[in-house]
């Protein structure tokens, strides 16, 4: 987390951010297997941001990255999934990293994760209604919703260690051989 005294690094760096960002929603949006891969992965985006410009230009480009990801992807699902968790997710996951012990840590990120996802579903719910089913129907409903929040727990610990591992690899790797090829120290 440099600060550099020409703010026009920073702000190009956001601008990438936010547009790979949202071009990562619109792949998103057309292949239907990347739905949740896409807002991820422009999550760690948002992440090198924070690492380089520090976390205000770095909530910045989530905001950016969040209202246009709304405006033109037309996948509202996959848009508010980068608004709802996987967006911001990096710039607070060094704050619950430093919980300790272990079981409170990954209880407060299940805790973040799962409260984002029943908000937003939660509030779909509320502007698109579904419409009335059966009991049995209902029922199964249920048992498949609480499956596929299972696997997205288990998806969402993995996503959790891939981010820690790529935002090392980018410090010792990429970050470097970056500032070595724009001249930076």
């Amino acid at each position: 987390m440099k600060q550099r005294k020409n703010p026009s690094w920073s702000i190009a760096l956001c601008g990438m951010a936010v547009a790979f960002s949202v071009v990562l929603m619109l792949l998103g949006a057309i292949i239907p297997v990347a739905m949740f891969i896409a807002p991820a992965a422009g999550g760690i985006f948002i992440g090198v941001v924070n690492e380089e410009c520090g976390s205000r230009y770095a909530w910045t480009t989530y905001g950016a990255a969040s209202l246009l990801g709304l405006f033109f992807v037309p996948d509202k699902e996959t848009a508010l999934f980068f608004v709802a968790l996987l967006g911001y997710y990096p710039l607070v996951k060094s704050r619950l990293d430093r919980l300790r012990p272990a079981v409170v840590r990954v209880g407060a990120k299940l805790l973040l994760c799962n409260g984002s996802v029943l908000v937003l579903y939660g509030v779909l719910l509320v502007f698109f209604p579904g419409g009335q089913m059966a009991d049995e129907l209902q029922a199964a409903a249920l048992v498949m919703a609480a499956v596929t929040l299972l696997i997205g727990n288990v998806a969402f610990l993995l996503f959790d260690r891939a981010l820690a591992n790529l935002l090392r690899l980018y410090r010792l790797v990429w970050q470097p051989r970056l500032h070595k090829m724009l001249g930076k120290r």
